[in-house]
């Protein structure tokens, strides 16, 4: 009973504590402006003056090129894009221009009613001219681009594909507002037709990037193949432990003898490498899940794998079957926030979770190869499992001097 207790309670702690807890803030989103105008930076200072509040939920990084995006997303510097395009100015100017020409026309008809002669004037002719040049051109809307790496974070992806269109339409909104105000100031009548050409001075389009196809399972592939990888992991070297400390022969003491522990690794490397082709096995043929590259899918699914081996192995080792709770814990903390990017999760689960599971390298690295184009699988990521397979042989060759040591004292 009080095993169940403690083992739903950590569930209810890692799973539900941690979505209880998230809430976007400081969402890195990537800015390019390609136009140098008023206007331009008027918008730019609008969006701006959004993200600098404390709790905001966009943090603005500035990208000098469109060209640059790819390995923004690649690198994880960023999760989203709105790029202001060239000529934004100018085409909000047409837009200003076309209806100060329409309240000239209406002025001139205007006083062509009250005083005919007026039309044979300079002045009169002057300000027609005006307005027909100002009238003469359909007014453009002002470009901008929005992007999404949909690959980087489904969760996020949904977010900005909701509200980054929102904040464009706040924007055309608040210009098209402007618009009223100065034609009701001057008592303009305009036609229909002639206020679909204001009402949206900004054309937004939507582009995603690094695309999750309903065939890579709407974006749950890494997580699936993380998951694979370290229950597959779990159960073999829970079955490889029991097997080789059952026909141990040189120890008496319940450990394993150095000739055992490196019997584990070598057989390891035979374990993963069933696990990385049967993992792949599954996720491409009978799934039919896009791998763009098998080699190095397999190769990290392998590396990956034995990791997580060499991992639980080194706690049985050194704790016995008394360590399993702690590979459980492991288990049950790494679900409830790799599908999770920084910014979402709370302090405490992003600093003491997050950051030291090793299955959320694996993950980064699982969805870097599946989802995300030009992405590196030799980074940070990479470099933690590097160091925590390392440490893993070490406490399973030192495990098996504990005994020894104490034996020898008593001698």
């Amino acid at each position: 009973m009080l095993v169940a207790a403690i083992l739903i309670g950590l569930f209810a702690f890692a799973q539900v504590g941690a979505r209880s807890t998230v809430n976007v803030r400081h969402l890195p989103l990537a800015l390019v402006v390609n136009d140098k105008g008023k206007d331009a930076k008027n918008v730019v200072k609008k969006l701006r003056k959004e993200s600098h509040k404390k709790n905001s939920e966009i943090k603005w990084v500035n990208v000098k090129h469109t060209s640059e995006l790819t390995k923004g997303f690649a690198s994880g510097k960023y999760y989203g894009a709105v790029v202001i395009r060239s000529g934004f100015t100018k085409d909000i100017n047409q837009q200003t221009d076309y209806l100060k020409g329409k309240i000239i026309t209406q002025k001139l008809d205007a006083l062509v009613v009250k005083t005919p002669m007026a039309a044979k004037t300079a002045q009169f002719q002057q300000q027609k001219v005006l307005a027909d040049s100002l009238t003469k051109k359909t007014p453009k809307q002002a470009k901008v681009s929005l992007y999404v790496s949909q690959g980087s974070n489904v969760t996020v992806a949904n977010i900005l594909t909701t509200a980054l269109p929102k904040m464009t339409d706040r924007l055309n909104q608040k210009i098209s507002n402007e618009y009223i105000t100065v034609a009701n100031k001057s008592g303009l009548t305009l036609s229909p037709q002639d206020w679909s050409k204001l009402q949206m001075p900004i054309h937004t389009t939507l582009i995603k990037r690094n695309k999750v196809s309903t065939k890579k399972i709407s974006g749950m592939a890494p997580f699936l193949v993380t998951i694979f990888c370290w229950l597959g992991s779990l159960i073999a070297s829970l079955l490889n432990w029991r097997d080789h400390s059952k026909n141990e022969k040189k120890r008496s003491d319940g450990r394993l003898s150095l000739t055992s522990v490196t019997s584990q690794l070598i057989s390891g490397v035979a374990i993963v490498t069933a696990i990385a082709v049967s993992v792949y096995f599954f996720t491409k043929v009978c799934y039919s899940v896009p791998i763009h590259d098998p080699k190095q899918f397999l190769l990290l699914i392998g590396g990956v794998s034995l990791v997580f081996y060499l991992l639980q192995s080194a706690v049985l080792d050194l704790l016995g079957i008394k360590g399993w709770p702690l590979l459980l814990i492991i288990w049950i903390g790494s679900m409830a926030v790799i599908t999770f990017i920084p910014q979402m999760l709370s302090p405490f689960y992003h600093n003491y979770v997050y950051d030291i599971t090793p299955i959320r390298f694996a993950y980064d690295l699982i969805l870097n190869q599946m989802y995300i184009t030009d992405a590196s699988i030799t980074g940070s990521s990479m470099m933690s499992l590097l160091y925590i397979g390392i440490a893993s042989i070490i406490v399973m060759y030192a495990s098996t001097l504990i005994k020894k040591r104490k034996e020898d004292s008593l001698a």
